[in-house]
């Protein structure tokens, strides 16, 4: 198992309790989601930014609370979440309404049938996202983020990486 380096705590906001700690798989990972969130590529992400991930992933959220939910992030205070904001945010366990085998099965059921166990090919994702995600993102969005996704040596996006960094804390 790699070593899991001492997550970097914002100067802003040394806070209270423990330290997190995230390999620097999971972090080259976390960079990666930053990076396809970030459109404008200022190396923050605007409030206009976390409402677009929200609204592609299905959650309606009201402008008040995503400001406060922003205000609680943003320990700088600038309006914006940095990386380091950020990473802080994502190391943290998640309560979410599904669990990690649903997520799973899901792209399971996306993927060719021939694609290595834990991997889905672009293309395959790509067409679930046009198909389920059609009329609340744009498909030349939808072919951004697939092309933005890092592809494994056979060519193939390892979603099974990519959910247990989010869905195993």
């Amino acid at each position: 198992m790699p070593p899991r380096p001492e997550l970097p705590v914002s100067s802003a906001n040394p806070g209270p309790g423990p330290h997190l700690e995230l390999t620097l798989q999971e972090i080259a990972d976390l960079k990666e989601v930053f990076d396809l969130m970030d459109k404008d590529k200022g190396g923050t992400l605007s409030i206009d930014e976390v409402k677009g991930l929200m609204e592609l992933l299905g959650m309606k959220v009201r402008q008040e609370e995503l400001e406060a939910m922003i205000a609680e992030i943003d320990n700088s205070g600038d309006g914006n979440i940095d990386f380091n904001e950020f990473l802080q945010v994502m190391a943290k366990p998640q309560d979410l309404p599904y669990k990690k085998a649903d997520v799973m099965r899901a792209f399971r059921l996306f993927a060719d049938r021939d694609a290595p166990q834990g991997c889905i090919s672009p293309e395959a994702l790509e067409r679930a996202l046009v198909q389920y995600c059609s009329g609340k993102v744009p498909e030349e969005e939808i072919m951004r983020l697939v092309n933005t996704l890092e592809l494994n040596q056979e060519g193939y996006i390892d979603f099974s990486r990519k959910v247990n960094l989010f869905l195993n804390k």
